[in-house]
């Protein structure tokens, strides 16, 4: 009955995957429009859902060594990643990006919020504020050198700043540390915007599981070495999950089962879904191998994240 309760709060999201996949098959909508559906999530939705959860509650100290240690933590596998090659099943220069970072903007919130609720999208948000940080800095410069297409690190801190969901988070911090919430919405007029924020949040989710059901693509060749590292990567992060709940996250918050599902939502996320637009000179293997391993780890998460939601039920 449990799993049964779970899977009926996955099912949801399952279903918009397979409306987005209806529709790129009966052609409703085009390549061009999700294209736009995208940039209409990542520059407006996700960041009005990520301003009101900052804005919300109080980040302690606490809070910034969990999202630190998960940085550190990504970093780890990445250096470890260049040593995996042989389990994985793949020479690709691409493994050890594809190991470590994970999709949250595109997912992870979607499927979070969609079993746990608006109001516990600031624990998941915590963890992401680590590995965000991690695929700014680390992630997608060691992409970009794989191309030859390195860019400087003063490029990498502009690009990190004008991005609308760091900007949603540094902006909700700054309202909440300075009390600014409960003052402006004790005014009806101002209140209003705070609930026009509420409505573009509202509709991340079905936007976010459409687009993935249209974007989800498997290509035929090459799926053994995928489904691999697909493997690695899951026994790697739920292996780091389990550890991290036991060593950081019950020391540093006793018994925060929100936190502790957070964690593991992020960790049996696939890898972050930006990795293709920096792979610069890739070869044609190299870009199918890339593709089947995003699109199967998203598959491989809709049920890993089924038995997440078994062992931490939602309250």
């Amino acid at each position: 009955m449990l799993y049964l309760d779970a899977f009926s709060k996955v099912l949801p999201v399952l279903s918009l995957f397979a409306l987005g996949a209806l529709f790129r098959r009966i052609g409703f909508l085009q390549p061009a429009t999700i294209q736009e559906i995208k940039k209409l999530i990542v520059n407006v939705t996700l960041p009005a859902v990520l301003f009101l959860a900052f804005a919300a509650v109080t980040l302690e100290a606490g809070h910034l060594a969990v999202a630190a240690l998960v940085f550190a933590v990504c970093t780890l596998v990445l250096v470890v990643g260049r040593f995996l090659h042989k389990p994985a099943g793949t020479d690709s220069a691409y493994l050890p990006p594809l190991l470590t970072g994970f999709e949250a903007g595109m997912m992870g919130y979607a499927i979070f919020s969609a079993v746990y609720g608006a109001e516990a999208v600031f624990n998941f948000a915590v963890i992401d504020l680590g590995q965000v940080v991690f695929v700014f800095f680390i992630l997608v410069p060691f992409v970009q050198r794989l191309g030859s297409g390195a860019v400087s690190f003063r490029q990498t801190v502009r690009g990190f700043l004008t991005t609308p969901v760091i900007l949603s988070i540094v902006g909700g911090i700054l309202f909440s540390r300075l009390g600014l919430m409960p003052v402006l919405t004790a005014s009806p007029l101002t209140n209003a915007l705070f609930n026009t924020l509420g409505l573009l949040g509202a509709v991340t989710t079905p936007l976010i599981g459409i687009v993935i059901g249209y974007e989800v693509n498997l290509q035929r060749r090459n799926l053994s070495a995928s489904l691999r590292s697909v493997g690695v990567r899951l026994a790697i992060w739920v292996v780091l999950g389990l550890l991290f709940n036991a060593l950081v996250v019950n020391r540093i918050f006793p018994g925060d089962r929100m936190l502790q599902a957070a964690v593991m939502t992020m960790f049996v996320l696939p890898p972050p879904f930006v990795i293709p637009l920096f792979m610069r000179n890739a070869t044609p293997e190299d870009q199918r191998y890339v593709v089947n391993t995003l699109s199967l780890a998203t598959l491989v998460t809709l049920v890993a994240f089924t038995l997440v939601s078994v062992i931490f039920p939602p309250i």
